[in-house]
């Protein structure tokens, strides 16, 4: 048992490193592409690339009621070693998801013509557009059938392998879109064709370490049951259902800048939600290495071992959030000044705000794979539609009646969000584990605490040094974050996690 808890231990290390890893390359990308393309295609057409790709995100809510559950009864069979069951949920989910994959095609085509009646589209980027649209549509089939594969990783708590896999993908995905632009007259249709082609690259690698991690799964239309079927669209269509509220929540933003304040809003928007929306990508990350250990406590029935690791989760997860978050606060207009020039500058406040409701509701997302791992996924899908629904009503209403513009599209939001991870989330995470109400508010309060230092600390340096350029903004947030990690390791952890901490990378061996 120790052997294995400490290969645990030393998964969890990898996971995390190379999960980091993988987002500060995203970071980096990102920092390149955004004012790249921009300078290349121009704001108002830049708005269209973020836009086409949340419209597909919408319809990925169609995939979901599989691909959303795969990897838990996936994981669940090989950790009570019935092999047999795992490949039975495997084929099947392999053939469902191809036949399925023929009927988004069709609606892909169907979208792309009639796309220039569902938004406002300048006439000279309606065909960029629609090329887009069957561009990102294909991708979204080929990730579709690929979940299956990102099954055997997460059900061996070897998320290093995909998280590996995802840096390959956004090196290739930067290098191709700065090919096409460099070399090619641009067009906004290159930046989904460069994701596209490192897409392909992804599905052909999670292929070969499926392989490698599962070599006695084989693909045998013989294994394909309905009955498996039926069990996997019965867990999986409420995460459908909630899936449509999360892109309420998270999809809709730049989709109600285009229709409320018109294409040059949602294309300044859109430039602006890079960070916030990469700190929600983070927290997705940081969150989902959490979820093998959960999903095997639960697997194993040790419900106590599953409790404490989810409530010591949304503290790390809260402090890891905390700092990229509150340095977003405090430097958002030197980054933005930066990064994408000083006509920009005049946003930081929508930064700041964007950013500033992120530090506390970020937190509790490891809590989201409780859900999925006890099955209870009913509750928190009506409740996520329900406010994702309130939040798109709310920032038509705010951003156009009211006329509070894109800073009435950041009030839905983040009133909305604070409803859902900071009340909703935690008592629904303590009712299914059957515990008093308060026992996951624990680990939100210290990454608040240190957030509120990284802020305070950043904007009284402003006031004495000022920052020019890169080098000035990289060295300031150098600072904060060496003050920041041993303000949070001192003071808001406890003996006993600052003596996993130092036992971990005591046991850990690169």
């Amino acid at each position: 048992m120790k052997g294995i808890k400490m290969r645990g231990n030393k998964n969890i290390v990898y996971n995390l490193m190379v999960s980091l890893i993988t987002f500060a390359l995203s970071i980096l990308i990102s920092l390149w592409m955004t004012p790249y393309i921009i300078s290349n295609v121009g704001t108002e057409a830049y708005g269209f690339i973020p836009l086409t790709q949340n419209f597909i995100s919408i319809l990925s809510v169609l995939t979901v009621a599989l691909s959303s559950v795969i990897a838990r009864f996936f994981t669940i069979a090989i950790q009570q070693k019935d092999f047999s069951n795992a490949q039975r949920y495997f084929n099947t989910y392999l053939f469902s998801s191809l036949i399925f994959s023929g009927v988004l095609f069709l609606v892909f085509i169907i979208l792309s013509i009639s796309i220039d009646s569902l938004f406002n589209i300048p006439m000279s980027l309606i065909s960029d557009v629609r090329i887009s649209i069957l561009i990102s549509g294909f991708l979204l089939i080929m990730t579709y059938i690929g979940a299956v594969f990102d099954a055997a990783p997460f059900s061996v708590n070897k998320l290093y392998v995909t998280k590996g896999i995802q840096a390959i993908n956004a090196i290739v995905k930067a290098i191709v879109i700065f090919t096409l632009l460099t070399m090619l007259t641009p067009r906004i249709w290159y930046v989904n064709l460069g994701t596209f082609i490192a897409g392909v690259l992804s599905f052909i690698l999670g292929i070969v370490f499926f392989r490698k991690l599962m070599p006695d799964i084989k693909i045998n239309f013989k294994d394909f049951q309905l009955n498996k079927l039926k069990e996997l669209l019965s867990a999986g269509v409420w995460n459908s259902i909630g899936q449509i509220g999360v892109l309420l929540f998270l999809a809709i933003d730049i989709l109600v800048a285009n229709i409320t304040l018109g294409a040059e809003k949602a294309g300044v928007y859109a430039a602006i939600l890079q960070f916030p929306l990469l700190l929600r990508t983070l927290a997705g990350i940081t969150a989902g290495v959490f979820a093998p250990i959960i999903v095997t406590h639960y697997a194993k029935e040790n419900i106590n071992a599953l409790i404490q690791y989810s409530n010591r989760a949304v503290k790390l997860n809260g402090l890891l959030l905390a700092l990229p978050a509150a340095l977003m606060c405090g430097l958002g207009g030197a980054l933005l000044r930066v990064w994408l020039g000083e006509e920009f500058e005049m946003y930081e406040w929508l930064l700041i705000l964007n950013a500033f409701y992120l530090v506390f509701t970020l937190s509790v997302m490891p809590l989201n794979h409780i859900f999925t791992a006890v099955n209870r996924l009913k509750l928190p899908a009506l409740t996520t539609i329900f406010l994702g629904i309130i939040n798109l009503l709310l920032a038509i209403f705010l951003s156009g009646p009211v006329g509070l513009g894109l800073y009435g599209i950041v009030i839905s939001s983040a009133s909305v969000l604070i409803l859902k991870n900071l009340i909703f989330t935690p008592l629904y995470s303590s009712y299914v584990t059957g515990q008093v109400y308060r026992v996951y508010y624990k680990g939100i309060f210290q990454p608040l605490i240190g957030a509120f230092i990284v802020i305070i600390f950043s904007m009284s340096i402003q006031y004495f040094y000022i920052i020019e350029n890169w080098l000035d903004l990289i060295a300031v947030g150098i600072i904060v974050s060496i003050c920041y990690i041993l303000f949070s390791y001192i003071l808001l952890l406890t003996k006993e996690e600052r003596n996993i901490i130092q036992n971990l990378f005591k046991k850990f061996h690169l």
